[in-house]
């Protein structure tokens, strides 16, 4: 969209004529030959009038005699008033004695243009847009505009001309973004877990690549690739080892996934069907924040499949605090803390902190940066419920405190067979009041900072809370009903950040896959793939479709606003994330 410039309404149309006189000039022709006539008087109570010889118009002053200056003589180049074209200093302008031309500065908002002072078209040096892809910057006459400059490759036109559009997105945060990071989660089985992006841009090409630190500097290790628009690519973190079952601060030890244009990103662990995998949906480095609470489970097989978090270091000198709810171990440089104590370690860019609470659940562990970093939530592998086979690893990148909501859709997961759906809701403040429509089991809830209320159902429902709170869903494992899948993990996304147009990418070996759309009701429609959405059912003012799609990247979008989320089952296996969300900070810290 073109920016117009604004235009001054202001505007000049000549010489200013000063309409108060004591005396009127209208009959005198400048040509008596002196002032020995007989003297004339005025309508109005005037003092005696004298004229000198003059062809030019007369001078008002501040006394009551008017004197009529001579302009015919040979000193004079030019009639008092006169206009002789533009100078950088303004109108030429004859000067009151005649003498010559002298520029005089036109009203302010206004150029000179010709031989006028006129209001500007726009600024001289001023850049706009012209469309999406290119910009224009005015004369140096502020009359017009030079010919339109194309954008680069990496670049759109916008907040007045071309912008990189990875500087542009962080005017509007979300999980779109040109730096991530990922590291290689512990899992059941030393796997690789891996990094896949989908390029949301409808016209531009994305270079990705993805980095390591190791010698002493950030080295390149995996590209660069050239993602399409609408296309993905996958970078598999195949070290270091992962990190084991206890705690450890590992230095430079995670992986940076750099793009030269916005994307999206995903982390499989691993990407391909396993019997233990789930799936995290990232967030970019410069949406990251420094308030977290963890959304992990209870170890069903004890300290030998635990339950833990991790952070990364995006900044060097970032001071991690935990606060967990139960006593969480010590190892590697990291100190033991006791069940509602606080723990401190410093972090640095590319480091990664693992914190392992062993047969213990760290859940509604309260985790504080001083700087914006990484914090995902996990169990190695956790059955769900306790008796329930088969176990499958857990994990989710933590959505910061400062973007949950007030209001979510709690639609469960695509239905497999008879399984129950569980859930947890987390608070952010204390005496937080949540409820549900239709009530759900222990309904209406009021919890503190950290804490969690856990049940299970098979209905779908809306969350309202009077302070912002989390709610996480975990599938069940086959064995309690489903028939296939097993536990996975995600988070909802409140229905105030959701976005209008996503690109995800499914696991390798999965059928079904699925994306479960949510949106208003009767709001525009969703296409995925340039189909229509169909098959919504209800949940309060809202429908709810689960979308059967194949593998591989898929593009969502609509005219309005609505959120997605991924599932995918196979065999004693499952994964699940949300497809992304704006970032507007709802509750700050």
């Amino acid at each position: 969209m073109t920016n117009q410039p604004t235009l001054d309404a202001t505007t000049s149309t000549g010489a200013t004529t000063d309409a108060t006189t004591d005396n009127p000039t209208s009959g005198m022709t400048g040509t008596s030959a002196s002032s020995s006539g007989p003297t004339t008087t005025s309508a109005t109570t005037t003092d005696t009038t004298t004229t000198t010889a003059t062809t030019g118009p007369l001078t008002d002053s501040d006394s009551d005699t008017a004197v009529a200056t001579d302009t015919t003589g040979p000193n004079c180049q030019c009639q008092p008033g006169e206009t002789q074209g533009c100078d950088p200093g303004g109108l030429l302008t004859c000067k009151d004695d005649c003498s010559g031309f002298e520029p005089v500065p036109c009203p302010n908002g206004q150029s000179c243009v010709g031989d006028q002072c006129t209001s500007k078209l726009c600024n001289p040096g001023q850049v706009v847009c012209e469309g999406l892809d290119a910009e224009k910057t005015c004369n140096a006459q502020g009359d017009g505009f030079e010919a339109p400059v194309a954008c680069g490759a990496t670049q759109e036109c916008s907040l007045g001309g071309c912008t990189e559009l990875c500087e542009l997105i962080k005017s509007d945060p979300s999980s779109v973004g040109c730096v991530f990071r990922g590291n290689k989660m512990q899992n059941f089985a030393e796997e690789p877990t891996a990094i896949a992006v989908g390029n949301v841009s409808k016209t531009k090409t994305a270079t990705v690549a993805m980095y390591f630190y190791s010698g002493g500097a950030e080295q390149m290790v995996a590209g660069p690739v050239q993602v399409p628009p609408g296309q993905s690519a996958k970078f598999d973190l195949t070290m270091p080892p992962q990190p084991g079952t206890g705690s450890i601060l590992r230095v430079d030890s995670t992986f940076k996934v750099v793009s030269d244009v916005p994307v999206v990103a995903y982390q499989h662990s691993p990407i391909e069907a396993e019997a233990h995998n789930d799936s995290s949906m990232l967030l970019p480095d410069h949406a990251q924040q420094k308030n977290y609470i963890i959304a992990a489970f209870t170890p069903s097989l004890g300290a030998g499949e635990p339950s833990y978090f991790n952070v990364i270091g995006v900044e060097d000198g970032t001071v991690v605090t935990w606060t967990p709810p139960v006593s969480t171990l010590a190892g590697g440089g990291v100190p033991a803390v006791a069940a509602n104590q606080t723990g401190m370690i410093t972090v640095g860019d590319y480091d990664l902190l693992q914190v392992s609470g062993g047969a213990s659940d760290v859940s509604g562990t309260i985790v504080t940066l001083s700087k914006p970093g990484w914090v995902v939530g996990a169990v190695q592998c956790v059955n769900i419920p306790a008796n329930v086979t088969y176990c499958d690893h857990i994990e989710e990148q933590m959505i910061p405190i400062e973007y949950w909501g007030l209001k979510y859709v709690g639609a469960h997961a695509p239905k497999r067979g008879s399984e129950d759906y569980w859930w947890r809701v987390y608070a952010s403040e204390d005496n937080t009041t949540i409820t549900t429509e239709p009530l759900q089991p222990g309904f209406p809830v009021t919890l503190n900072k950290g804490k969690f209320h856990q049940f299970s159902t098979q209905s779908s429902f809306i969350f309202t809370g009077d302070k912002p709170f989390l709610p996480v869903q975990y599938l069940e494992g086959q064995d309690g009903g489903a028939g296939t899948g097993d536990p996975a993990s995600y988070q909802m996304v409140p229905v105030e950040q959701f976005l209008d147009r996503y690109v995800f990418v499914t696991g390798i070996g999965y059928n079904p896959n699925f994306v479960q759309v949510v949106r208003d009701v009767g709001a525009p429609d969703v296409l995925v793939d340039g189909v229509v959405v169909s098959g919504y059912y209800t949940v309060g003012d809202y429908e709810v479709a689960d979308w059967k799609i194949g593998e591989g990247t898929h593009l969502a979008e609509s005219e309005g606003p609505f959120g997605i989320y991924q599932v995918g089952y196979t065999a004693v296996t499952s994964y699940a994330y949300p497809g992304g969300l704006r970032l507007k900070v709802i509750n700050p810290q």
